[in-house]
């Protein structure tokens, strides 16, 4: 009894200690299973981590060495049509890979950007790459930014120089999307992992996590430090492992989970990114489950049958678990080598792979076949020298035997397999290619860039040929010595030297208007300044001095300052001008007094327009008409004195002979259109049967150009300028209240335009001489003051009507050349007196509301006079009887249709007769009045306006 309870305590013991045993053999094959596991997936991440570095690292390589490329171009650097026409040609050849091609000076400032040219002009030197670019001038890659397009992009500049001078950059934006798409979003290992990059200064470029793109992951990372201390390791460019504690994919909000993770930098260029690939620590935990039960049963068995039993077949599974593991991490890396083939295949570019020793053909894509004609097998039965013509394939073995490590790019020629030359740029580093030490390169053909050289140089040879025949002296100045550097022929000739005398003087041995130091310092100023313009003397071989325009720039000569100049002899200018002056002075003087009897005229029209009208308002027996009489009589003597007057103004001799204005303005046409120019649009509207006048044609022709630049002048933007013709009959009526024109017969000329129109004040004025609303030195002010006279010279008048923005009318009337000249006097016709009725008349100016009164009373009117519209506005709403409202249709503050709609919401009944010194087509297109409204345009004829009032009121 006491050996069985010994024995029993001793296999108590036993199975304690074979417990113990079994309990530790399992936590110790688990941990191991564990470990093993967690260091397959690190491989398998590290893996995946290095192939995408490698890859966005070789794409951004590739590109550089283009954009490299590109840079040492000459139209390039230069950013003129040539460069612009060469980035155009790069885009369309590589616009499925970029979204643009952008060069930037070394100011920040965009000079051309290809498709988006609005960017052209616009200052980007605020942005942290081009800052960067800017103090270091070496390539550099932006972070990821959100384009205006929508998408995520990355811009890479290169930097470009010109004879060893910093000159901007050029620069392609690339779809972030694409490159994630090509290298990141392909990196899935099970159904949790993932990747995410950052910059080298935490921003978050690629993140599975929504809305964290863009980020700081210092900032979206604060309740993770974990996560925060491995952010910390990937900005200073370190490589490793981590297990750390985030928001699971694709929930920025879930609960956080364990997650295992290696990191990897990704060198480009000036800066690098860092590529982390996690997984879930809970997947892989999972995954060992079904282990952990098969190790348990194992354990019961290794209970049974001894330890060491369990020990083998334990490490047995661990071992074909790990087989197991290694094929299928090589599977998948020949997956991934199979895509980075593709993308190899798929290039829309010529590539090759050979080997560095041998320098045999190894791989071509398919862009490689098409653009040199040969078939897969042949191209791998070549070496790399068989490309090259006999003259270049010793220097490039020579070449390619020295290349190792590093990215080379150079300019060689190729042969097709027709034997055909072509000339290309290279761009090539190392790689390994199933398991061969290699280099890729990529092939571009520079055909059309060689093309596009040779029609510079030969531009350029060009330009020098023009400046050598320029008839204005260039020379080119240091502005140290004053000595000059290169002149053109045309200096020598200018002042009788011959090249080799000219060669040795300076500045200050031909000028001749200022000393040594003002000469110093106006250079001094320009080189300040960048240029000017100014004018001298110099004196001539023969101590002749010659009047010389001087136009001067600085410009840089191989970074050295230097004065450019242009020396215009402008002596017999000089002398013409002078004649010229001496020429308007005398006409001033002429013109002048023109503009007196022309203010005196205008006084002259309103006594005896007033005068008229009491006569006509006065009985015949009344005693008051012999008073009138000799008002008249006065005012008409006075009237002949500005006629002589005005003789002495005009002092041309001409030759009137009967005209047909139609005529005559077709000969005009193709002339006014000229001096127009292409923004204003001419239109031309004869009316049939036109009169004949008695004009000089040359007068009339002098009418129609100042009219039309004055036109042109008025609509800097463009418009409309139009020209009408038509036969007119004025009676008494209408003369009685237009100073300056006879009842009879008259064809009008009518001009108007579109432009920006006159104030009163400026109406006022516009026939005086030397009056002027443009700026000093761009007009006479003579012109309106010239057709002022011509007209009235010809027994014309001429009226003008326009208000500010509305444009303006000039309206002519030429008497009507009879068969014979008339004896009879027309007997003045009274003013109708039929009409009855109430008239609200409206009308802004005050001379024309008090004539048009007197014209409705002397029909029979009554009326309401009202000097704005809110006053016409007001009145209707009082309730007083209108039968009929008579408004101007351009008052200031509200035009007569915006006035009659108010009228009209408060008297629905009441009729509206719009009347306007523009006509009717041209109120109609600016939608004051549109159809069907009742129109009658300015100067107001007393029979026309009885009829349409009496027309409306009877409707």
């Amino acid at each position: 009894m006491k050996r069985r309870t010994i024995q029993i305590p001793a296999l108590a013991l036993m199975v304690l200690i074979c417990t113990g045993l079994c309990a530790l053999v399992f936590l110790f094959a688990y941990q191991q299973a564990r470990e093993s596991a967690v260091s397959r997936l690190h491989d398998e991440q590290m893996i995946h981590a290095k192939q995408a570095a490698q890859g966005i690292q070789d794409y951004f390589s590739t590109w550089s060495g283009i954009l490299s490329s590109m840079a040492r171009m000459k139209e390039i650097a230069a950013a003129d049509a040539s460069g612009r026409q060469q980035m155009e040609f790069f885009y369309d050849a590589h616009k499925e890979q970029i979204r643009a091609f952008t060069r930037v000076d070394e100011n920040g400032i965009v000079l051309v950007s290809i498709p988006q040219r609005e960017m052209a002009g616009r200052n980007i030197a605020s942005q942290k790459h081009i800052q960067e670019l800017l103090r270091t001038r070496k390539p550099v890659v932006s972070d990821v930014f959100r384009a205006v397009q929508g998408y995520d992009a990355i811009a890479m500049h290169v930097p470009v120089y010109e004879g060893g001078r910093f000159r901007g950059s050029i620069a392609i934006v690339i779809n972030f999307q694409n490159l994630a798409k090509r290298y990141l979003d392909v990196i899935k290992i099970g159904k949790t992992g993932h990747a995410w990059v950052i910059s080298r200064d935490g921003t978050e470029l690629y993140s599975p996590v929504p809305g964290h793109s863009g980020q700081s992951i210092l900032s979206d990372g604060r309740g993770y430090p974990v996560l925060l201390a491995v952010a910390r390791q990937m900005m200073q460019g370190l490589s490793g492992t981590a297990t750390y504690t985030a928001p699971a994919e694709g929930d920025p909000h879930g609960a956080p989970a364990r997650q295992l993770a290696v990191f990897h930098p990704i060198p480009i260029g000036n800066t690098f990114w860092s590529i982390a690939v996690a997984s879930s620590e809970r997947e892989i935990l999972a995954s060992l489950a079904a282990y952990r039960n098969r190790l348990v049963l194992a354990v019961l068995i290794l209970l049974a049958g001894g330890v060491a039993v369990s020990i083998f077949v334990v490490r047995a599974m661990v071992i074909v678990k790990e087989e197991e593991a290694h094929r299928e991490a090589e599977e998948e890396l020949r997956a991934s080598e199979q895509r980075y083939r593709d993308l190899f295949e798929h290039n829309p570019a010529p590539m090759l792979v050979y080997e560095r020793g041998t320098l045999e053909m190894v791989a071509v894509n398919d862009a490689f076949l098409i653009a040199y004609g040969y078939t897969m097998d042949e191209v791998l039965s070549l070496h790399l020298t068989d490309l090259y013509p006999e003259g270049e394939k010793q220097k490039i073995a020579e070449v390619a035997a020295r290349l190792s490590g590093h990215t080379y790019v150079g300019e060689w020629h190729h042969r097709r397999k027709d034997g055909t030359l072509f000339p290309i740029v290279v761009t090539s580093h190392d790689i390994v290619y199933k398991g061969r030490t290699c280099r890729i390169a990529v092939v571009t053909d520079i055909t059309e860039r060689k093309k596009m050289e040779k029609a510079v140089e030969e531009e350029s040879q060009f330009n020098r040929i023009l400046l050598e025949q320029s008839p204005d002296g260039i020379v080119i100045i240091d502005p140290e010595t004053a000595r000059f550097i290169n002149f053109n022929g045309a200096v020598c000739r200018q002042l009788g030297y011959s090249r080799e005398e000219f060669a040795d003087l300076t500045v200050f041995d031909v000028e001749a208007r200022e000393t040594h130091e003002e000469t110093r310092r106006r250079i001094a100023e320009i080189l300040a300044n960048g240029r000017g313009s100014f004018e001298t003397l110099q004196r001539t071989r023969t101590g002749e001095l010659r009047n010389v325009e001087v136009n001067a720039k600085i410009v840089n000569v191989q970074d050295h300052p230097v004065y450019y100049c242009i020396w215009r002899d402008v002596t017999e200018h000089k002398k013409l001008e002078e004649q010229l002056r001496q020429s308007q002075k005398m006409e001033s003087v002429g013109r002048l007094a023109g503009g007196v009897a022309h203010d005196f005229n205008n006084m002259l029209g309103v006594i005896i327009g007033s005068a008229e009208l009491c006569r006509h308002r006065l009985p015949e027996e009344s005693p008051l008409h012999k008073y009138l009489e000799h008002i008249l009589k006065a005012a008409q003597r006075s009237s002949e004195i500005t006629k002589q007057l005005l003789a002495f103004s005009r002092k041309e001799i001409v030759s009137p002979k009967p005209v047909n204005l139609n005529s005559q303005i077709i000969d005009a046409e193709k002339m006014l259109c000229r001096l127009i120019g292409e923004d204003v649009r001419l239109n031309f509207k004869p009316a049939t049967s036109i009169w004949t006048v008695l004009i000089d044609p040359s007068q009339l022709d002098q009418i129609l150009m100042n009219l039309s630049v004055n036109s042109r002048d008025a609509m800097p933007d463009g418009g409309t300028l139009n020209i009408e013709t038509a036969n007119v009959r004025l009676d008494a009526d209408y003369c009685r209240h237009h100073s300056g024109c006879a009842p009879g017969d008259y064809v009008k000329l009518t001009v108007s335009d579109t432009g920006i129109g006159m104030d009163r004040e400026t109406r006022e004025h516009i026939f005086e001489p030397f009056f002027t609303t443009k700026g000093l030195g761009v007009g006479t002010g003579l012109g309106l003051a010239t057709v002022y006279g011509i007209v009235t010279q010809n027994d014309g008048f001429i009226n003008v009507y326009s208000e500010p923005g509305h444009g303006t009318v000039f309206t002519i009337y030429f008497p009507r050349l009879g068969d014979a000249e008339a004896d009879e006097e027309e007997i003045d016709a009274a003013i109708p007196s039929t009409g009855s009725g109430t008239v609200l008349l409206v009308e802004d100016e005050e001379m024309l509301l008090w004539t048009t009164t007197r014209m409705l009373e002397e029909m029979g009117y009554t009326v309401i006079q009202a000097q704005s519209p809110e006053v016409a506005i007001g009145i209707c709403g009082k309730g007083e009887r209108i039968d009929l409202v008579l408004t101007d249709v351009v008052m200031p503050g509200m035009n007569g249709r915006e006035m009659a709609e108010r009228i009209r919401a408060i008297r629905p009944e009441v009729k509206v007769l719009f009347m306007s010194g523009y006509t009717a087509d041209i109120v109609a297109q600016r939608g004051i009045v549109e159809q069907g409204m009742h129109y009658i345009s300015k100067p107001l004829d007393a029979r026309k306006l009885n009829e349409k009032i009496a027309q409306m009121l009877a409707s």
